[in-house]
């Protein structure tokens, strides 16, 4: 069990950072890094399933504070949702859905650099404290259920990520939503 502060630390914890100088900042943040970074690359060692229940736990965390700036509201009409995901303005959309059936296809568009590259928005590799990598996607894809099922009342029955910048390195972020589950899937090509 993780000790809690000294009371005495509790009120001078801001203070005790924002005093320390810029080198041990520094040397906090590639601590930081490294540690984010070694979690991830734990993650994706870890069997899928596993490696799925650790992610939509860190998605729902992301996703729930993501919503917040969204600016959606629960019991959204499908069509309405749509037009207001797609009206998003960078860093937040624009977003295109387009819908076959039981199937969406969910392309988030994500802001560039100045060298014309697109800037992953996870806040933890936008805040440098990660590089992008493909677990970031699966995360993303849970927030993609996550919205659709919260705003719309609509159920989801999987989320699949197509491509990003950090899968196969493509200028977008491309989902493909099952809202009912396929009725015949091929067998992977031996």
């Amino acid at each position: 069990m993780a000790e809690e502060l000294p009371a005495e630390m509790k009120d001078t914890i801001d203070e005790f950072y924002l005093e320390m100088s810029p080198e041990i900042k520094d040397l906090l943040h590639g601590w930081l890094y490294k540690i984010v970074d070694a979690a991830y690359a734990g993650i994706a060692e870890l069997p899928q399933e596993y490696r799925d229940r650790v992610l939509k736990k860190m998605s729902k965390a992301c996703s729930d504070q993501a919503k917040l700036v969204l600016g959606c509201q629960p019991g959204m009409d499908w069509e309405d949702y749509k037009c207001h995901m797609a009206e998003l303005k960078p860093p937040f959309g624009p977003r295109k859905i387009t819908q076959v059936g039981d199937i969406v296809h969910w392309t988030y568009v994500p802001p560039k650099d100045k060298e014309g590259k697109p800037i992953c928005q996870c806040p933890l590799a936008m805040f440098g404290w990660m590089q992008g990598r493909p677990e970031l996607c699966a995360c993303s894809a849970n927030s993609v259920r996550s919205y659709i099922e919260e705003y719309t009342d609509m159920r989801v029955d999987s989320v699949e990520t197509l491509g990003s910048p950090q899968v196969n390195g493509e200028d977008e972020c491309r989902f493909l939503v099952h809202l009912k589950p396929s009725a015949f899937i091929t067998a992977p090509q031996e």
